[in-house]
């Protein structure tokens, strides 16, 4: 019985290891390359000092002209906003959002498909409510 049990423990770190170097294919941020050809932004938010939302409403992504467009809050400091978005499976977003950030001005990022064969550049306008 103890025989068996090491036996099995053995050959699962085996077959973890045999699948840990395989030939799935990695990329320069050590993501994983797919088949998938999508390539855009589902939903975007922005973010104040405070973590909530600083948009009035949903932002605007339309996917066919690769824009995103949002309204901060009245009184909203957009030269120092966070922006978060969502991608379609696999995809990633160059430059990484996250970071603190200056909206004054609209901003673009590049959406790569998980193939990283399709790149479609998206501009981001955000206006503050009232102007």
């Amino acid at each position: 019985m103890k025989n068996s049990i090491l036996f099995l423990i053995l050959s699962v770190s085996v077959a973890f290891g045999i699948y840990s170097c395989s030939d799935t294919p990695i990329d320069d941020d050590g993501l994983l390359v797919t088949e998938r050809a999508e390539c855009y932004i589902s939903m975007f938010e922005l973010l104040g000092p405070d973590n909530r939302t600083v948009l009035v409403s949903s932002a605007s992504v339309d996917t066919l002209n690769c824009t995103v467009t949002g309204v901060a809050k009245f009184g909203t400091n957009i030269k120092h906003v966070k922006p978060y978005c969502g991608l379609v499976s696999d995809a990633k977003m160059t430059p990484a959002m996250g970071d603190w950030i200056d909206f004054s001005q609209p901003r673009q990022y590049t959406v790569i498909s998980g193939n990283r064969q399709v790149k479609k550049t998206y501009t981001i306008t955000i206006t503050v409510q009232g102007q």
